[in-house]
């Protein structure tokens, strides 16, 4: 999935079970991980999806974090 459709997908992340800075979703059996930055010195998230890396600064409205 490129980066523009992730960013337009309705997605629910799941945190992840050790690591609260991380949450991951699984999309077409692939899993991408989120991570949360120290912000504001840095981009608010970061993107993992395989070899593509990439930062964003605002949460898509289409995000939801599952508890």
């Amino acid at each position: 999935m490129n980066k523009n459709a992730l960013l337009e997908t309705n997605l629910i992340w799941k945190i992840h079970s050790t690591d609260n800075r991380y949450f991951y979703v699984v999309i077409d059996e692939k899993i991408i991980i989120l991570r949360i930055n120290n912000f504001p010195e840095e981009p608010m998230f970061t993107i993992i999806d395989g070899l593509n890396i990439f930062d964003i600064e605002d949460k898509p409205i289409g995000w939801t974090f599952e508890e």
